[in-house]
């Protein structure tokens, strides 16, 4: 059997018994509850027969609709109408019809996006807020309608909270959670909802080829055991899984990372005669690919681009500046200028190089606000604090333009586990929120470098509860398999929370293992309990880790949290639970999968164990 159609445990399949809870199930986040309107279930499929047809208002009229060169990605809205399709096929054996012109009254239909039907029902798209939805039934119909992109989240979370739909990671790998039935009725349905972040990526999009590395510092792969990845799979894609989390952004102020990325190519004459634009190093000569950010000259480059892009003046692209804002970002590395000005700069601040770094950043993103607050009273300067200079100085006041990108580079999100990195993290964004105009977004890690079997879920829940109304987003950084492996559970819980942070993290922890293991639901349950209280409160927090500059969990830490009575009892549990999956080859793929790191971990427990590096 295909790992693609694999189903797991599940609900009852929604009918005449559906009720407040079914709509509201204990995994799932809230929504916004309205009154339904009175009428017969809706029926989608009948002993395996498809009664309705899907009817998707003007796709032809969506330029993105169809990929236009191979290897490029549909568009969001129609990946969940793919995956609507295949989830009702999977599940009933039936296939659904699709409709280019609006269905008849008398033939039942769900009905995608905002049309003329759609509004007579009562739903103005218009009226939702960025990427809203709103599910609402009638007679014969179902409607999934979002206003500004959220018609594809109307179709997420119709097949998560009806369908009963769950993707915990990519269906090839065996994330995908579905519950089979042979008739699909809908009941009496409305509601509404809508992303509390609107900024929600992931990187990296495209996903890994296998076989992979398991670790940012690995050189080789790391082979899967046997049976952990079906066969004929080469590949976890995750362009086709990040849409069905709803990883997307409708925020309109996007960094653009390290720019100028092209500073080192410029014209030798160019850079001969500009040289006190670049900065100076401590050999007196200078760094041909990073700004000195005291000088006017390098202000002058950026506010040129601007020029080119907003007033049409001058030839060249100016790849820091989009339609909305002009991206300030340093190069990949700390800034650090010899120059006079800068010293006198850092000096100043009085306090570490971080500090000084910092007040030189910040300094020049308050000349670069005044010249474009002047000149270009809509546009936004948009500033990533990052590397050494990541602080903000609080004597440093913004014209109403700033828009800030944090990077969470002391404290990446796994070390916020501990309390103190917890605090100051909410700090640093709650004073960047002070100075900026708008919401700050964030630039986050979930980096390992290690094998150790860690989760974070309650940590990563718990700060974006506290980051409502001061941040508008992330951009996770990830780097390797793993993310949607050993550490899945994490990295599902982060990105439903990056929705909606009001969520039962434990919940969502009972039901991932119900669905997924089997058998030995209740003993992942407890290997994945553990690896929570290990991390989120475990003795290794005693001494607070902080990593000036880093983006990564160090793998010193690793016997500090996986002694040996730790390590034997996560043996044991994993040994138990392949026991218990003997006779289940779908969850025992399942399971192998998400270990994958397990033989390497016990690896490395016994090498820390005898003083081994």
């Amino acid at each position: 059997m295909s790992v693609a159609v694999l189903l797991g445990a599940g609900r009852a399949a929604p009918g005449a018994d559906f009720n407040s809870r079914e709509i509201q199930p204990p995994d799932l986040a809230s929504v916004t509850r309205l009154e339904a309107p009175k009428h017969a279930p809706v029926e989608i499929v009948r002993d395996g027969r498809a009664a309705a047809v899907v009817y998707v208002a003007d796709p032809a009229g969506r330029k993105d609709w169809t990929p236009k060169r191979k290897g490029e990605q549909p568009s969001t809205l129609r990946r969940l109408v793919d995956e609507l399709d295949a989830v009702v096929r999977l599940t009933t054996g039936a296939s659904l019809e699709f409709v280019t012109n609006p269905p008849p009254a008398s033939t039942p239909a769900i009905v995608i996006g905002d049309c003329e039907e759609t509004r007579k029902a009562g739903i103005d798209a218009a009226e939702l807020p960025p990427e809203g939805l709103e599910v609402k039934t009638g007679r014969n119909r179902v409607y999934l309608v979002g206003g500004d992109g959220g018609a594809a989240w109307a179709v997420a979370d119709f097949l998560e909270r009806v369908l009963d739909v769950r993707w915990y990671w990519p269906a090839e790998a065996g994330g995908r959670c579905l519950t089979r039935r042979a008739t699909l009725e809908i009941p009496p349905l409305h509601y509404r909802d809508h992303p509390v972040f609107r900024q929600r990526e992931y990187h990296p999009w495209h996903g890994w080829r296998l076989p992979t590395t398991a670790r940012s510092s690995d050189r080789a792969p790391l082979p899967f055991a046997s049976n952990a990845i079906p066969e004929g799979v080469t590949a976890i894609e995750m362009a086709g899984y990040l849409p069905l989390l709803r990883s997307g952004c409708s925020w309109p102020y996007k960094v653009k990372c390290h720019e100028p990325q092209n500073l080192g190519g410029l014209p030798q004459e160019f850079r001969e005669q500009n040289q006190d634009m670049f900065a100076l190093k401590k050999d007196g000569a200078r760094n041909y690919n990073m700004f000195c950010y005291s000088s006017p000259k390098a202000l002058d480059y950026l506010l040129a681009g601007c020029e080119r892009a907003w007033d049409g003046k001058g030839k060249g692209d100016a790849s820091w500046v989009t339609a909305t804002c002009v991206t300030v970002s340093p190069g990949d590395s700390k800034v650090d200028c010899q120059c006079s000005t800068c010293l006198a700069t850092v000096a100043r601040a009085g306090g570490t190089p971080i500090d000084g770094a910092s007040l030189v950043m910040a300094l020049f993103v308050q000349r670069m606000c005044e010249a474009v607050k002047q000149r270009w009273p809509d546009k936004k300067v948009m500033y990533l604090s990052y590397w050494n200079y990541d602080k903000c100085p609080p004597g440093v006041d913004y014209p109403d333009n700033l828009a800030i990108m944090s990077a969470m580079t002391t404290y990446p999100m796994p070390l916020n586990a501990q309390r103190a990195n917890f605090e100051e993290a909410v700090e640093r964004t709650k004073a960047w929120r002070a100075k900026a105009s708008l919401p700050i977004t964030l630039w986050d890690y979930c980096v390992v470098s290690m094998h150790g079997p860690y989760q974070y879920p309650h940590v990563v829940r718990d700060f974006y509860q506290a980051a409502r109304g001061t941040v508008a987003g992330v951009f996770i950084n990830g780097w390797t398999l793993s993310d949607w492996t050993t550490t899945a559970p994490t990295l599902y819980v982060w990105m439903k929370s990056l929705w909606n942070p009001d969520l039962d993290v434990d919940a969502v922890l009972d039901e991932m293992c119900r669905r997924l293991y089997g058998r030995a639901g209740n003993t992942a349950r407890e290997m994945m309990r553990l690896e929570c209280a290990l991390w989120e409160s475990g003795a290794w927090q005693s001494e607070r880790v902080k990593i000036p500059g880093g983006w990564y969990v160090p793998e010193e830490l690793f016997p500090r949290v996986w002694t040996p009575d730790i390590v034997a009892r996560l043996k044991a549990l994993r040994e138990k639970a392949l026991t218990e999956l003997a006779d289940d080859p779908a969850a025992r793929q399942r399971f192998l999968y998400w270990t994958w790191t397990f033989d390497a971990f016990l690896e490395g427990a016994d090498a820390a164990a005898g003083g081994r590096p």
